[in-house]
């Protein structure tokens, strides 16, 4: 510790020096105070070496900091400001100068936090032409007004935020928030929020960017144009089996896609289309195999879909037109039953007409 205060001593005699030497060149007209460095900047916590020095005697300081001296002269006091964790103190220097007058200067101290963490909010999944809120937290930094919070597209600068007008000096949370609106083109595009705390020339200057883990890639949502319900013979070539196919045309994202069929108001299967990676709009057509009974004939078969892209937004539904069940097996059940009740028909009134001509010659 004595050999650190030593090579404090020695580092504030030489700038004192530096500092005093064009005074002592000309004539010393009039009671001087002078507090290097002028403008002083510190990192919350730490600590900082000030100088004081005046052609007045009795050089005092007066602060509610914790102060070490770190040298002195005929005509200068240094002190080291040991862990500042007050935000913008004040420091008061004065001195007896002739004629029984006083010399005061005061030097603020502005102290600094760099961002702790930056962190963009998750961006839901966007439907193109919408618009949507981009917003990122910049956490525990100070002085505010010395920041500048930055999103990003890619490359492309999308909004910058600047505060000279915030007066707290106190670390804070910041929050900035940007509107903007789904291109086609933006599925997986990465939004970025970069965070710069800029103390120059008294300082450093710290940038941090939201990490990985915080990107987030907007995705397209386009709802069906068009659902179209149909009823195929089945390849097997057996007798009642079917496919009813649902045609779902022009959406995307497909992955969050459920397709549902209904045989009146009987819901047959649903299937979540897990394995689709397009992002783009595409066409799908979802296949349910269906073993139809003599009893379906008339019901009605619909497929009603679902875009679930939830929780940010409310799912989006459709239905296809009613699709009468009308199979060829049933076809040919009507056309031997209408045959068999034709050829009864005829036999009973075959027989009921051999019969009142039989009756009728008998009674002769």
């Amino acid at each position: 510790m004595a050999a650190v205060m030593r090579f404090w001593k020695l580092c504030v005699v030489f700038l004192w020096c530096a500092m005093s030497l064009p005074a002592f060149s000309r004539a010393q007209e009039e009671d001087f105070m002078r507090i290097w460095p002028e403008n002083p900047v510190v990192p919350f916590g730490g600590f900082i070496v000030l100088n004081f020095s005046a052609n007045c005697e009795n050089i005092a300081v007066e602060t509610s900091l914790s102060k070490v001296p770190a040298g002195d002269g005929p005509s200068w006091k240094a002190f080291n400001f040991t862990s500042v964790t007050h935000w913008e103190p004040q420091i008061l220097c004065h001195a007896d100068c002739e004629k029984g007058k006083a010399k005061f200067q005061t030097v603020v101290i502005t102290v600094y936090r760099a961002p702790k963490r930056v962190e963009l909010d998750p961006l839901p999944t966007m439907e193109v032409g919408e618009e949507y809120n981009v917003t990122c937290r910049v956490f525990n930094v100070a002085p505010i007004r010395n920041l500048t919070v930055t999103l990003c597209k890619g490359n492309e600068e999308l909004h910058k935020k600047t505060f000279e007008d915030h007066n707290n000096p106190e670390a804070s949370d910041v929050v900035v928030t940007h509107s903007i609106t789904a291109q086609q083109d933006n599925h997986r595009e990465e939004i970025t929020c970069h965070a710069a705390l800029d103390m120059r020339p008294e300082g450093p200057l710290f940038e941090k960017a939201s990490p990985d883990k915080s990107y987030s890639q907007s995705r397209a949502v386009y709802p069906p144009e068009q659902v179209i319900v149909e009823l195929q013979k089945s390849s097997t070539g057996q007798s009642w089996h079917y496919d009813l196919k649902c045609h779902v045309i022009r959406v995307a994202p497909l992955s969050n896609l459920t397709v549902t069929f209904f045989k009146g108001t009987e819901r047959l299967i649903s299937r979540k289309l897990w394995n689709y990676t397009k992002a783009e709009r595409a066409n799908v057509t979802v296949i349910h195999p269906i073993v139809l009974q003599p009893g379906d004939y008339g019901k009605e078969a619909t497929c009603h879909v679902t875009l679930d892209v939830s929780p940010h937004k409310e799912p989006f539904t459709a239905t296809s037109h009613k699709l009468e069940l009308k199979a060829a097996e049933t076809y040919r059940a009507v056309t031997v039953a209408a045959s068999a009740v034709a050829t009864l028909a005829f036999v009973l009134v075959g027989f009921v007409i051999y019969y009142l001509v039989w009756a009728h010659g008998g009674s002769k």
